[in-house]
């Protein structure tokens, strides 16, 4: 089975539905573009991405549902039509493999969940961040012990100073940064958190967004192993900084300006349990005077990953029987703790979207 070529679909070809075209492409011992669909007739015609030129074109996805042979789609359209259209790929005995944000709420996910059930194998997650290479780097980094006992998790980033306008700011279509990158990081937050998520604050607000959506968010999780992770995404910051700082017992992690880099202490350096605190007057200098304290400092080598793997790991669970590494519980907590932080900033635009459902 391991020469199986899987014929796929792509329902939604703007921007998100052309970078899977381009990752989808990189694979033709894997994977074959047959068909696209979208609903809008120019779409099919001008500003195509060429690796969709020799597919045959739909109008829809149901229309597309049809042709001969196609064993997947993956979606790439407007946020509340992620589940009812995968919904309708696992019905129609095709695997649907969703972007984010998966669902807009848990319970459409948990509806999705169920669905899933009924087609075993059928659902796949683009949770595609997982495998930045940065990320893979610091996280194999922090699993190794370099830094002690992780404690503090910052995701940090930016799309710059940017008065956006499309329909992904329009809580309409339960867009803003929250559910746009906010499914992203989570995801990351969740892997490197290593825990339960047991509190969770949050602020969402609109800065300069041009829609009613946000563009400026912060949410701090706390682990039931202990754990902090502070995320904040930002569409009004001029001058964006470090993307990652991983902050533990014995070192920082830091990932800025496409750098990664170490500081940590001797790992043959044992700490002294036998200190005490000094109850006189300190010395001037600020610190321990009763034992040397000497750092590593290195920058790390970022591996040569390609987000495009998620679709090796995705051929290798349909074809080859190797469980992706996304599961769809992982997918359920991300969209619980995107569906906390608007309720516990008490976004006004999105409880309107809830509303309106």
């Amino acid at each position: 089975m391991a020469d199986r070529i899987l014929n796929v679909g792509i329902v939604g070809i703007g921007r998100i539905g052309g970078n899977h075209a381009a990752e989808i492409a990189s694979f033709p011992n894997k994977f074959k573009l047959v068909a696209c669909a979208d609903n809008d007739p120019d779409r099919l015609v001008k500003e195509l991405p060429k690796q969709l030129e020799p597919t045959t074109k739909y109008g829809s996805l149901e229309a597309m549902l049809e042709h001969p042979g196609l064993d997947m789609v993956t979606i790439g359209v407007r946020h509340p039509d992620h589940v009812p259209m995968a919904i309708k790929i696992m019905e129609a005995g095709k695997i649907a493999v969703v972007e984010k944000p998966i669902a807009t709420s848990v319970a459409e996910y948990e509806h999705l969940l169920a669905v899933a059930k009924e087609h075993p194998g059928k659902l796949f997650l683009r949770h595609n961040r997982r495998f930045e290479a940065a990320f893979v780097k610091v996280k194999q980094l922090a699993d190794s012990g370099l830094i002690g006992d992780i404690q503090y998790i910052k995701l940090y980033r930016s799309v710059g100073y940017c008065r956006r306008n499309d329909w992904m700011t329009m809580s309409e279509y339960y867009g803003g940064l929250l559910t746009n990158w906010g499914p992203h990081l989570i995801d990351q937050a969740l892997q490197l958190l290593g825990g339960k998520v047991v509190d969770l604050w949050a602020d969402v607000r609109r800065v300069i967004s041009i829609g009613d959506g946000d563009d400026l968010f912060k949410i701090i999780l706390k682990a039931d192993n202990g754990r902090l992770a502070d995320i904040e995404v930002s569409g009004c910051n001029a001058m964006p900084g470090r993307e990652m700082e991983i902050i533990g017992s014995r070192g920082t992690i830091v990932h800025a300006d496409g750098k990664l880099t170490a500081r940590y202490l001797d790992p043959t350096l044992k700490l002294r349990d036998d200190l005490k605190p000094h109850p006189e007057q300190p010395r001037k200098a600020y610190g321990n005077f009763d034992e040397t304290l000497n750092f590593f400092q290195s920058d790390i080598q970022i591996p040569a990953l390609s987000q495009s793997v998620l679709w090796e790991h995705l051929y290798n669970d349909v074809v080859n029987g190797i469980p992706t590494p996304i599961r769809l519980e992982e997918g359920l907590e991300t969209v619980r703790v995107t569906e906390m932080a608007f309720q516990k900033s008490g976004f006004e635009a999105i409880r309107n979207y809830h509303s309106k459902a």
